[in-house]
């Protein structure tokens, strides 16, 4: 999968579209909700904040974006449509500057499916199909032609309190991007809940069907080349030979010796000297003993329902989704693959232990585990708590009644309350 870019590109487009809310929201707020679909006490926040923190969060390593196609929006690009009302249309140079960039970058991921569910979220394969169709020139000619953005950024009130602090100290690099990595509102959160259980549900029905016994000579020992990768990929991440032939094969396929051998060849084992203590760094830590595990695992496991969503059959996508993190964004992750096969993928799928919680607060999805009772649910509030994000703000209760704020300052805003009211999220 060609991803090794995949940072860059995604920081390259949170700049520009950032830089174009703001730009927006300094000059009227409301045409920036209406826009870019921010609410409106994010468009304001954005547009009164210093130059040092918007760097600070467009500079987050993992797309603070999402993308706002559909095939219908893909085939029409050679049409110029009108803004969303005629207000707007002094923005059009804007958008065409971020439309041309989001293009782009879909254009160059498009000819993977995987790569293009990885980097850029686009899962649906008739979007993938006209993405591909798109003439060499398309980027350059037509990002001005929609009335929409291609890309709107995926920023909230929550997200925005744990990237930035009120110091200049900035939150760690690897941290920004976990927390980009799993945000998830709560109807985005029930449908991956609903899908993880009707994965389950036919794993288990599949598991009780009959099997009929084979009969005839042994099956070969050939390997279809995406078996074969798939296996390598465990392999290099460490993955036991015996681990490997039980996930994937029967044992009169490939002999546990030659996937030993090619296990010890990826990563050979050093020479113990007579007397000294056995090298444990091939043992796998405890998924659930800390925050920091707990907060890679669902960043792997949110890649894997990319994957999922884009056709790739579930264990594979585990093993390419933590391929991809591992190689891309973390290369000493502390999960190890293992411990994703045996305390996530498992027992989600059998329907046992882990499950999938969402928290309010930080607006992230996170795995959990039934039997750790003294640990905190959300592993961001855990680390927040321990100084590795900001703090939230303090927010007045539902029950007072706020101050009210003098917007006059903001030119030709033109407020009125029912947009206020209807700004989503706000």
């Amino acid at each position: 999968m060609g991803v090794a870019k995949g940072p860059s590109d995604q920081k390259t487009l949170n700049e520009e579209l950032i830089e174009g809310l703001v730009e927006v929201a300094r000059r009227n707020p409301q045409h920036a909700v209406e826009l870019f679909g921010v609410p409106l006490g994010v468009a304001m926040r954005l547009a009164a904040m210093p130059d040092a923190q918007l760097d600070d969060l467009a500079t987050t390593p993992v797309a603070l974006w999402r993308p706002a196609l559909t095939e219908r929006l893909v085939r029409r690009l050679p049409e110029r449509r009108p803004m969303l009302t005629p207000d707007h249309e002094v923005y059009r140079p804007l958008v065409k500057r971020i439309n041309r960039l989001a293009l782009a970058t879909f254009v160059r991921y498009a000819d993977d499916p995987a790569s293009a569910a990885l980097v850029c979220d686009i899962t649906d394969r008739e979007v993938i199909r006209a993405l591909q169709e798109l003439p060499a020139f398309a980027f350059l000619e037509w990002g001005g032609n929609p009335g929409t953005l291609l890309a709107v950024p995926r920023l909230s009130d929550a997200l925005i309190d744990r990237l930035l602090r009120a110091d200049d100290d900035g939150v760690e690099h690897n941290l920004r991007g976990l927390l980009a990595l799993t945000q998830c509102c709560e109807q985005e959160f029930a449908l991956i809940r609903h899908a993880v259980q009707l994965e389950g549900a036919a794993y288990r029905l599949a598991e009780r069907a009959e099997v009929s016994k084979r009969s005839g000579r042994p099956p070969a020992t050939f390997l279809m080349p995406g078996t074969s990768n798939l296996i390598l990929a465990m392999l290099r991440h460490q993955m036991r030979p015996t681990e490997v032939e039980d996930r994937m094969l029967a044992t009169s396929d490939v002999r546990a010796a030659q996937l030993r051998g090619i296990a010890e060849a990826l990563h050979p084992k050093p020479k113990r000297d007579k007397g000294a203590p056995r090298d444990r760094t091939r043992d796998h830590r405890d998924l659930w003993g800390s925050a920091h595990r707990r907060l890679c695992a669902t960043a792997i496991f949110c890649l894997q329902r990319r994957l999922v969503d884009a056709g790739v059959e579930a264990f594979e996508a585990m093993v390419w989704a933590y391929d991809y993190y591992a190689c891309t964004y973390d290369p000493e992750c502390g999960v190890s693959l293992s411990r994703m096969l045996k305390d996530v993928f498992t027992p989600m799928r059998e329907g046992s232990d882990t499950h999938l919680g969402h928290c309010a607060k930080c607006g992230v999805v996170h795995l959990a585990h039934d039997e750790k009772i003294g640990i905190i649910e959300c592993p961001v509030c855990v680390l927040a708590r321990a100084g590795k994000f900001g703090q939230r703000r303090s927010r007045i209760d539902k029950t007072e009644t706020p101050p009210l704020r003098d917007y006059r300052g903001w030119p030709g805003a033109g407020w009125s309350a029912a947009a206020m009211g209807s700004s989503p999220g706000g």
